[in-house]
């Protein structure tokens, strides 16, 4: 039976005891305590059989007998996707800048919204992703990346509009224009997004803390709804603020603000999923304890 609820072992060192290194999972923490110590805890009590079986190795072992849970190898394939849905989450979040400057009117619901709604909101479902396999910091690492890769980004992008070009070529004033449209729109996502994703970080954290790990669609709902308010209200006045009246702004935040629902409500089905995988994929006994 499959445990890790609340705590996680991550790997060994032994240097020079040998040390055991165990992952919170609600905040992405570690702590590190003897072997024997570790046995003797409530937290062995969470962990799962193949942890436990390596635990007792390394505990009666006279050899310096290697595990799957060795520190230097182990999570190859949990870092390899955290790697891949952080790589996901920064262009998803370089996508969102480059289209959230065109709005888009929708006749047959009568909605205005963000060319960039109708992919932003899967940040939320990586991020909760994040949050429920690697724990608050791991996620608020993963945000951090995306937002300084973007910030680079866009640079980079701002410089092409300074270099010199050839005079025949007719479309460096709409090339500049769209240039500059995406930097205007840069600071009031990079703000909104900063702020929203780290809300919905804590606030899944801290009901996946109160619920005992359970309810994961009550906790992505929740945590989504708060942080998608606030995202839609910050973006779009900043984003739109002095462009657009306010009637025309109140309607893309009230817009706005359905669709993300919508799509956390759809998107805690891919959540449930992928975390039935991914405890299938990171689990495979490459190495036999």
């Amino acid at each position: 039976m499959q445990f890790n609820n609340k705590f996680k072992l991550i790997g060994f060192t032994s240097d020079p005891a040998v040390l055991a290194i165990v992952m919170i999972l609600s905040t992405g923490k570690t702590i590190t305590m003897e072997v024997s110590e570790l046995v003797d805890s409530e937290i062995s009590n969470d962990l799962n059989r193949n942890e436990i079986k390596a635990l007792y190795k390394k505990l009666y072992s006279k050899t310096k007998i290697k595990t799957a849970y060795e520190f230097t190898d182990r999570n190859e394939k949990s870092w390899n996707a955290y790697m891949l849905i952080s790589m996901i989450l920064t262009i998803v979040f370089i996508y969102s800048n480059i289209t959230g400057i065109k709005p888009v009117k929708l006749d047959i619901l009568n909605l205005i919204v963000p060319a960039a709604i109708f992919v932003y909101p899967v940040t939320f479902v990586l991020v909760d992703m994040l949050n429920e396999f690697y724990g608050l910091r791991m996620a608020r690492r993963a945000i951090l990346i995306a937002f300084v890769v973007n910030i680079f980004f866009s640079f980079f992008l701002w410089t092409t509009t300074k270099m010199p070009t050839l005079n025949v070529w007719d479309l460096i004033d709409s090339y500049n224009s769209i240039i500059n449209g995406i930097l205007s729109v840069l600071f009031a996502s990079s703000i909104s997004y900063l702020v929203s994703e780290n809300i919905n970080s804590y606030l899944l954290c801290k009901i996946k803390i109160l619920t005992n790990s359970k309810f994961l669609f009550f906790r992505v709902i929740a945590s989504t709804f708060f942080a998608s308010a606030i995202d839609s209200i910050m973006f779009i006045t900043i984003a739109f603020y002095n462009i657009l009246d306010w009637d025309t702004i109140k309607i893309m935040i009230a817009s706005q603000f359905i669709i993300k629902l919508a799509y956390a409500t759809i998107g805690t089905f891919p959540i449930y999923w992928t975390r039935w995988f991914f405890n299938k994929y990171i689990n495979a006994k490459d190495i036999r304890i």
